[in-house]
């Protein structure tokens, strides 16, 4: 609504202007010639004034018409100097006959100081005004074309900025789509052993279970939710990796109270998490250690190295994809630390 506003102001103001600009100039030629030549009196200067006007915007119309005809056969892009040239001679071609025979039934009234100096001045006045009204075309070409760039420009930024967002919702439910069905699959293969060998430990596990997919579909429509939330949602799903791991994966919390009023893309800890049980081993005789802490401006999630000698389901995009997700929320980047001993992950909290 307000581009089409726009737009009809500047389509006004494109067609009213030149004729603003022709009264305005007719005015003060009228004042000027009426101190200079009093003697003619207020209506011959009124007179004066409207057929000066009225030839002014017969000569805009005229240019206005032949412009429009060159616009069909020589666009300034094909040659903006031949285009000029060509539409400048011809304007005064045309014009200059209709202004010679005003200016000869002129002549009887005009006073004695209009000498031949005078009349080449008028001449190259009128040149001038030929010249200008033709170049006042030429500069609605650019600037219209600069316009359009620059609209051209902003649209297809927004539009970017949409595919990018896109891209990242994308992004982000494939990574919240970690508790999956894979996950689903190996999840209720636990489920059917503990039913058979113990009933209670059992029925602990799927309530885990149904708190973590709780919080899932509870926050399906939210990008960013807070630290303390996260770690809400985060203990369930330990408890369910502490009974599908044993003693074999140990996970500590040591979370500060400023950091769990911030705010972490959903679902980060478990992501990391798994990641880190992805591409290492879990046994008790070799536990996996993961710590989640906070820094101060990020979250700190550790474990020590013990890693797979192959990994099937890894595509590596994992980190990649939560980096670039990060990104749209914060300039602050996430740092990875891959060493010997340990693999560190910092997550900016936003």
């Amino acid at each position: 609504m307000a581009a089409n506003q726009q737009k009809r102001i500047q389509y006004l103001q494109y067609r009213f202007t030149p004729y603003f600009i022709i009264v305005l100039f007719s005015v003060g030629v009228t004042f000027a010639r009426y101190f200079m030549i009093p003697e003619w009196g207020v209506l011959l200067h009124l007179g004066l004034f409207v057929l000066q006007a009225a030839t002014l915007i017969g000569v805009w119309h005229f240019i206005k018409a032949l412009n429009g005809y060159f616009d069909k056969r020589i666009s300034f892009s094909n040659g903006a100097t031949k285009r000029m040239t060509l539409q400048i001679l011809i304007s005064l071609a045309v014009v200059a006959p209709v202004v010679a025979v005003i200016g000869i039934w002129l002549e009887p009234h005009l006073p004695a100081f209009v000498t031949k100096q005078f009349m080449i001045i008028a001449i190259m006045l009128f040149v001038l005004v030929v010249f200008l009204f033709n170049f006042a075309f030429y500069t609605f070409y650019f600037f219209r074309n600069w316009q359009d760039s620059v609209e051209e420009k902003a649209t297809l930024q927004v539009r970017a900025a949409e595919l990018e967002r896109e891209k990242f919702n994308l992004q982000y439910h494939q990574l919240r789509n970690q508790v999956n069905p894979h996950y689903l699959f190996n999840t209720l293969s636990s489920l059917d052993g503990l039913i058979q060998t113990n009933p209670e430990l059992a029925s602990e596990f799927v309530r885990h279970m149904s708190k973590v997919y709780r919080y899932v579909l509870q926050h399906k429509e939210n990008e960013v939710v807070s630290v303390e939330e996260e770690i809400g949602f985060i203990q369930h799903y330990i408890e369910l990796l502490h009974i599908r791991h044993g003693d074999g994966l140990l996970i500590k919390l040591d979370i500060s109270d400023d950091a769990k009023e911030k705010g972490i893309v959903m679902v980060t800890l478990q992501m990391l998490i798994d990641n880190a049980i992805k591409h290492n081993i879990v046994q008790a005789e070799s536990p996996l250690y993961i710590v989640v802490s906070d820094d101060g401006d990020s979250l700190v999630v550790q474990n020590n190295m013990q890693r797979r000698g192959h990994i099937d389901t890894s595509n590596g995009r994992g980190l990649t994809q939560l980096a670039q997700l990060y990104a749209y929320h914060t300039d602050a980047k996430i740092q990875i630390d891959d060493s010997d001993s340990c693999y560190t992950v910092r997550i900016p909290l936003l």
